[in-house]
C-alpha cells in the first residue's frame, strides 16, 4: 500500500512529539529520583534539629508524595512515548491519559508546595515564587494540550491501527 504525503507528515509529527516527550521526561526525571537527597537538604538547610530527626509539626509526606507522583509520571510518559514511536495504539492512549494526569498534577503542585513547605521553611510570603511555578505549569500544560490534541486527531489515530 502506497503511503500518502500527509501520512508521512503525520508520522514525522508523531515521532517529533514522542521524542520531545522522551527528552522532557529525561530532564525532569532527576527531580523525582533525588527525593532523599532533597529531604536531607531541607533538614540541614534549616538546621531544624541537631540529630537530623524531622520535626513533628512539618508533614514531610506532603513533600514526598508529589515527588513520587512526578517520578511515576516521568516513567509512564517516557515508556509510553517510546512505544508511540512504534505506533502502538494502546500506548498512544496511555500517553494521552498520562499527559492529562500530568496537567492536573501541574495545576495542583504549586499550591500544595506553597502552603505546606515554602511558608513553613522560609517563613516568608512567597507569592512571586507561586506565580513563577504556575507560569511554568501553564507553559508545560499548554505543550501537553497541544500534543494531546494532535495525538487525538482522526488522521493521526489512523496511523496506529
Amino acid at each position: 500500500m502506497k503511503t500518502l504525503p500527509s501520512q508521512e507528515k503525520n508520522k514525522e509529527a508523531v515521532k517529533e512529539y514522542s521524542w520531545a516527550l522522551i527528552i522532557m521526561s529525561i530532564i525532569f526525571l532527576p527531580g523525582g529520583v533525588f527525593i532523599s537527597r532533597d529531604y536531607s537538604q531541607i533538614i540541614n538547610m534549616r538546621s531544624l534539629t541537631r540529630n537530623s530527626n524531622p520535626p513533628i509539626e512539618i508533614n514531610f509526606t506532603l513533600y514526598f508524595l508529589p515527588k513520587a507522583v512526578e517520578l511515576l509520571l516521568c516513567i509512564v510518559v517516557f515508556v509510553s512515548a517510546t512505544f508511540v514511536l512504534k505506533f502502538s495504539e494502546r500506548w498512544r492512549n496511555i500517553l494521552v491519559y498520562s499527559l492529562i494526569v500530568s496537567i492536573i498534577y501541574l495545576a495542583v503542585l504549586p499550591i500544595v508546595t506553597y502552603y505546606n513547605f515554602d511558608r513553613i521553611l522560609h517563613g516568608l510570603d512567597l507569592t512571586s515564587e507561586l506565580i513563577g511555578n504556575y507560569a511554568e505549569a501553564v507553559v508545560l500544560s499548554a505543550f501537553f494540550i497541544v500534543i494531546i490534541i494532535k495525538l487525538s486527531k482522526e488522521e493521526i489515530r489512523l496511523l496506529f491501527k
